[in-house]
């Protein structure tokens, strides 16, 4: 079990002392952990009744928290579905997939996660060795260790009521609702900032930096995923992408994070 603190978390030596005496870690361990504006892990616990005790001792502090089962990171019914194109109405968005269209509610939208997703693998080819002694009849070649890896930006949206996420894919994504777009990056960043400023849904762009990242190794057998409306099963890696186990935890820490959130004390509006 992880226990994860994150927004609005603000990274103040106030708040990473209090941190400290409930947790009993150091001050400068626990800035290691915890970045400001992001999703951050307290501590790992293989013991899911005391991950749930501190979830709620720092949540009765005031702190945003969750405690997440590690395995959420490579479950396999988590698939991320291709959307093509979107449209951004008054109450509602229309995501167009791979097959179907469907309108989602702004208030199902739970959470935006931007980052990339890296792809290839060890080259085959003989510039990936290099000589290494001399022998009989030539030099002695061994595979170097370098690995030709690409990456490609995206941006899933997660819903609160499936677990299924719809996936932008900056190479393929139709940009059009922005108008003069050319497609990338940039794009991608211009549209997931409209879709909050519209939604009011956080974007979480803390892969690189968020301790998070370091618990999506993957766990659990290969097998088919549940297949999707319109979408069939398709199969699993062992181990998945990071940034694919990234997004799942962060999805599922903001989905079980109102689990641990301290009562409001405000008083009921009047009748």
């Amino acid at each position: 079990m992880l226990v994860l603190i994150g927004p609005p978390f603000g990274g103040t030596d106030e708040e990473y002392g209090r941190l400290a005496q409930a947790t009993g870690l150091l001050p400068y361990d626990l800035r290691t952990k915890l970045k400001p504006d992001s999703w951050g892990v307290v501590r790992a616990i293989g013991n899911r009744g005391e991950a749930d005790e501190l979830a709620r001792n720092l949540g009765g502090q005031g702190f945003r928290v969750a405690a997440v089962d590690a395995s959420v990171a490579a479950d396999p019914d988590r698939v991320f579905v291709p959307l093509k194109a979107l449209e951004v109405r008054e109450s509602d968005l229309v995501l167009h997939l791979s097959e179907r269209s469907m309108p989602i509610p702004h208030r199902a939208l739970l959470a935006i996660v931007r980052g990339e997703v890296q792809v290839g693998g060890r080259s085959g080819s003989s510039a990936a060795f290099r000589a290494v002694v001399p022998g009989v009849g030539g030099d002695v070649l061994r595979e170097a260790s370098a690995m030709q890896v690409d990456a490609f930006a995206a941006a899933d949206l997660h819903f609160a009521t499936v677990q299924w996420a719809a996936r932008i894919d900056a190479r393929a994504f139709d940009f059009s609702i922005l108008g003069d777009a050319a497609g990338g990056a940039q794009d991608l960043d211009r549209l997931v900032d409209y879709l909050a400023a519209t939604t009011g849904v956080r974007v979480d762009r803390a892969h690189r930096i968020s301790s998070v990242a370091s618990f999506t190794g993957g766990v659990g057998p290969t097998r088919a995923a549940t297949p999707m409306p319109g979408r069939a099963g398709v199969p699993r890696r062992e181990v998945p992408e990071r940034f694919d186990a990234y997004s799942r935890l962060i999805a599922e820490a903001e989905r079980l994070a109102p689990r641990h959130a301290r009562p409001s004390t405000r008083p009921p509006p009047a009748q």
